[in-house]
């Protein structure tokens, strides 16, 4: 009996970590700096902060409920797709959201130099400022 328990919470592991994989991997590459991070987003390369231009990695991962594991019909679509993120393929999808981070960046200018303050969204932006606001009151 221990033997199927332990081959049961197996596979169990490799469910999870195969949930865990992205569906789609892409670089946001920009001439704008990231701003001030915290310290800890760079602490697996140090030498990468403040450079320029900054290479952020992204990763798109699917987390619905709705989706059953072994169903793959939501992703083989025969219908022409309307929107982007209706796209069969998960690369157009992440190039669709890193364009969209791209757009967003450019509402948070510096007026001195008509330039973007951070290649970050400026909803990144504000969670950012918020985390060094509370860090500072700690």
């Amino acid at each position: 009996m221990g033997g199927a328990n332990s081959k049961c919470g197996e596979a169990s592991e490799e469910v999870g970590v195969v949930l865990q994989q992205p569906l789609a991997l892409g670089y946001l590459v920009s001439t704008a700096p990231t701003g001030r991070m915290p310290r800890w987003f760079w602490s697996s390369c140090p030498h990468l902060e403040g450079v320029c231009p900054a290479f952020l990695k992204n990763a798109l991962h699917l987390h619905s409920p709705n989706v059953q594991q072994s169903s793959d019909d939501l992703f083989q679509q025969s219908v022409v797709t309307s929107h982007p993120l209706d796209s069969q393929y998960t690369t157009d999808v992440l190039r669709y959201v890193l364009e969209g981070y791209n757009a967003l960046s450019w509402l948070a200018l510096d007026s001195n130099t008509k330039d973007r303050l951070s290649c970050l969204p400026v909803h990144m932006q504000v969670l950012v400022q918020l985390y060094h606001t509370a860090a500072a009151l700690l």
